[in-house]
């Protein structure tokens, strides 16, 4: 069965699960540690954001999922906020 929501679509399993083609988020997320892991420097939400060619919110958001799961060091230099692997 699939179903369509505003911008999403879901197809439902026989036991109701949904299946979908992958976590954008979780791409997001892989791509942003890869390219902090060959930085020889920290670098900004804005600086990641123009590698990867999405929108800044988007990348902040994912550098603080990555925070709370440990896998990455944040910190701010007045306005901007800095990132880097631990």
């Amino acid at each position: 069965m699939v179903i369509f929501k505003k911008n999403f679509c879901f197809i439902l399993s026989g036991e109701n699960q949904v299946v979908n083609g992958g976590n954008k988020g979780d791409e997001i997320k892989t791509n942003v540690l890869k390219i902090l892991k060959t930085s020889s420097q920290p670098l900004s939400t804005q600086d990641i954001s123009l590698k990867l060619n999405k929108p800044w919110h988007s990348i902040q958001t994912r550098c603080l999922m990555l925070q709370i799961e440990g896998k990455l060091n944040g910190f701010r230099i007045g306005r901007i906020n800095l990132w880097q692997t631990k």
